[in-house]
């Protein structure tokens, strides 16, 4: 990837010259590349050079000759890619034609029977359904995988559990760690040799709470505590934020949630870019950190509002309090069956985006 697009893809996912959201997004070009972001991002045309992106929804319906680096809680490519893909999001589809690699970071991954890939692909994510054509190495890692498409290569399935169709076909081996064996439908083609790996996959589950611990409880209240004696404004202002406009904080947490990982990994590939990797996987750590803390800020002051006080008379440390009340609810809901990691993640996204909302408006103000 070229040095110019490896900067602005630093400037621009890491959320440090955020545009206003709104239906038009904000559109920048540099030569031929273009680099864009909002509440939703859809090019009107063909680009000639690269495309930088970060929005709530990403739709790419026309040819990109250059690189396509997105990040988005939904992203749908239908139009062509002329070289690599780099993609994190929430949902994402492809059903068009990628002439380089593709390296895709979400939680549902679904190529399109008229997908074709030129390049190596590389997917990670909670479902992953591949159709279409790929013309080299396949290597997916996810908790369901389908396969459906012809990949002409090797495939590398790392899965709970993988399934080929009858519409698949591979010309080349298949490799697969699972706990479970791969079933193989009738009518579905492998050329080479089907080798299950020994080892068991690790459990794949969400981000969220572990089992109770007394001392993360304690330390998530320290840092809540010092955030709140710090920046006592900024919190008030974030959590009025979450109230406001919850659905833009969810749009503008999930770019950001998921734009960083990809970036900072094309940094350690890099090799000199490890420093900065470095530094940006401490901001990130820090940031998600921050994030939970004012998704657990906004609960407390709903317990106060549910107690009938009013939040904005409550003292430090009726706020420190509250906090600590609301941080055993959100260890409550975290172990709620089958949506608690979901409940979570939601509510860390939300209080990442409101904070990044906030930074903005602050920032707009004193310009």
């Amino acid at each position: 990837m070229r040095p110019q697009l490896t900067l602005c893809s630093l400037a621009l996912l890491a959320g440090l010259s955020l545009p206003a959201l709104g239906e038009d997004p904000r559109n920048e070009k540099d030569s031929a590349n273009v680099y864009m972001t909002g509440t939703e991002v859809r090019p009107t045309g063909p680009i000639q050079g690269d495309l930088v992106a970060a929005a709530g929804r990403i739709s790419v319906e026309h040819p990109i000759d250059g690189d396509a680096v997105l990040a988005a809680g939904s992203i749908d490519v239908r139009g062509r890619i002329g070289e690599d893909l780099r993609v994190a999001g929430g949902f994402v589809t492809l059903a068009g034609r990628v002439q380089g690699e593709v390296l895709v970071a979400a939680g549902s991954i679904a190529f399109g029977p008229d997908s074709d890939v030129g390049g190596r692909a590389w997917l990670a994510g909670g479902d992953v359904a591949v159709a279409g054509r790929f013309q080299r190495e396949v290597k997916v890692y996810a908790r369901n995988i389908l396969v459906l498409g012809h990949v002409t290569g090797n495939v590398h399935l790392f899965g709970a559990t993988i399934e080929l169709l009858p519409s698949a076909r591979i010309d080349g081996h298949v490799t697969y760690v699972s706990n479970t064996p791969i079933k193989i439908h009738p009518g579905a083609s492998v050329t080479g040799k089907v080798t299950r790996e020994p080892g068991r996959l690790p459990m794949l589950h969400l981000p969220g709470w572990p089992p109770f611990r007394p001392l993360l409880m304690f330390g998530l209240l320290v840092a809540g505590a010092l955030l709140l004696a710090l920046f006592p404004r900024f919190s008030a202002s974030t959590v009025q934020t979450v109230r406001a406009s919850p659905l833009g904080s969810l749009g503008l947490g999930t770019a950001i949630f998921f734009s960083l990982p990809p970036v900072i990994l094309l940094l350690v590939i890099s090799i000199i870019g490890i420093p900065i990797a470095l530094v940006f996987a401490g901001l990130y750590a820090a940031a998600l950190l921050a994030g939970f803390l004012m998704a657990a800020f906004f609960v407390g002051e709903r317990l106060l509002r549910f107690a009938r006080q009013r939040a904005g008379a409550a003292g430090y440390w009726a706020r420190v309090g509250t906090l600590a009340i609301a941080l055993v609810v959100l260890w409550l809901v975290r172990h709620i069956p089958y949506v608690g990691g979901v409940l979570i993640l939601l509510a860390l996204v939300i209080g990442l985006g409101a904070m990044a909302l906030q930074a903005f408006s602050h920032y707009s103000t004193r310009t």
